[in-house]
């Protein structure tokens, strides 16, 4: 069955998120600076609520690149060891000055994750090798890598990221994200050859926030569940 990760940055997004169908979440704060590490409290409440939603934290100390010096990585390391028991798994990544994976300090993240899944995110994107970084990724036992297939979004990206998923031969699993849509997704799984797709799925609220939606989680997990049929 095919999986939708529904992206989340606040606690009503998650209820919406669950309300549509959702059975796994992205938990984030700051989606309006692309995601920042969730508060513990946040975490904390989230996993009272939903004690079967599947989980995955971002990490990210702040807003702007994936170069961080060590006192950065050593907020990292600690508020994964925090987030550890409530979690399923760590979404994370860093960076080179020159745009290849941090390998020493992306070693450290997963180490810290004491066999917990890892998402590696879409610094991804940012990578001047892509299949080098796979292969990197690969070799430091990464769970996923998510991407939009270094594109504005992942439609735009479909090429490269089936690319990305013949040249992984299942050796990670590739999760498209970006601009996910109830009108695009099941057209990403089917072109990419994926079986898990990352979304928002959001809108305006009444109240003038954006906020994941039930009726946009619904629709993509409908959409996507059509593809058993293909």
């Amino acid at each position: 069955m095919p999986i939708l990760e529904v992206c989340t940055g606040s606690l009503q997004s998650v209820i919406n998120a669950v309300t549509g169908g959702a059975k796994r979440i992205e938990l984030c704060s700051a989606l309006s600076l692309d995601g920042l590490t969730p508060s513990l409290g946040l975490i904390k409440i989230v996993r009272k609520m939903f004690p079967e939603l599947t989980i995955h934290t971002l990490i990210r100390p702040r807003e702007g690149d994936f170069f961080y010096n060590e006192e950065e990585i050593k907020v990292m390391e600690a508020d994964i060891k925090e987030i550890l028991p409530y979690t399923d798994a760590i979404v994370c990544g860093a960076l080179t000055i020159d745009h290849n994976i941090d390998i020493a300090t992306t070693h450290r993240l997963i180490n810290a994750c004491e066999g917990k899944p890892f998402t590696f995110h879409r610094a991804f994107d940012v990578c001047r090798e892509p299949l080098r970084a796979i292969d990197a990724l690969v070799e430091l036992n990464c769970t996923r890598i998510l991407t939009s297939g270094q594109a504005r979004s992942a439609e735009e990206g479909i090429s490269a990221l089936k690319e990305y998923v013949e040249y992984t031969k299942g050796r990670l699993t590739i999760l498209p994200g970006g601009g996910v849509t109830p009108q695009n997704a099941k057209k990403i799984l089917i072109a990419t050859g994926t079986n898990e797709i990352h979304g928002s799925a959001s809108g305006m609220t009444e109240y003038n926030r954006k906020e994941t939606l039930v009726e946009t989680v619904a629709q993509i997990i409908q959409e996507i569940e059509q593809t058993n049929d293909v």
